[in-house]
């Protein structure tokens, strides 16, 4: 079976990057970031319905090539996501959505970010500065521009109504 990159997919394995299950492929969290990520695996037909998993506060399935594929991506993601385009757009809308928060003064960060997470950031022209355990986008505008149209949790970043597509 072989496996194209789409920037849909890019968007899940963003998402499930950062809250990834042990067992399966999956993710872990609230239940708004549960029925994103399994509304995408069911549009993207990566599994069925009776085979997509639920229990505490975990959805997941198992397919050893996508889970290959997905880590294969994660160790490639300099190299994917190089450039200001669509795939990198889902990719970090998929991250953002995962760990990122928009909070009651405007300030947006993201958390939970490994050093090749900071490094694409940085490659693409997203200046981070590092407070305690998160990073704060120092234009965060030219950030949320890029990814607005590519972000599904809109409800947990009320900003995103302010911003021009």
């Amino acid at each position: 079976m072989k496996i194209k990159l789409t920037p849909e997919l890019s968007y899940i394995i963003g998402l499930w990057r950062k809250t990834k299950t042990i067992e399966g492929i999956g993710v872990r969290g609230d239940d708004i970031l549960l029925e994103v990520f399994s509304m995408e695996v069911l549009n993207q037909e990566l599994t069925t319905t009776d085979k997509l998993l639920t229990e505490h506060g975990r959805v997941f399935f198992y397919h050893s090539s996508y889970r290959k594929f997905f880590q294969q991506i994660e160790k490639e993601q300099l190299e994917r996501f190089k450039y200001l385009n669509e795939y990198a757009a889902n990719y970090l809308a998929g991250l953002f959505d995962a760990t990122g928060t928009i909070d009651e003064k405007g300030i947006v960060s993201i958390g939970n970010l490994s050093y090749q997470d900071q490094m694409l950031l940085l490659r693409l022209g997203f200046i981070l500065r590092k407070r305690e355990m998160r990073y704060i986008f120092e234009r965060p505008v030219v950030f949320l521009t890029f990814i607005k149209k590519y972000v599904k949790i809109k409800k947990k970043h009320k900003v995103f109504d302010y911003i021009k597509s």
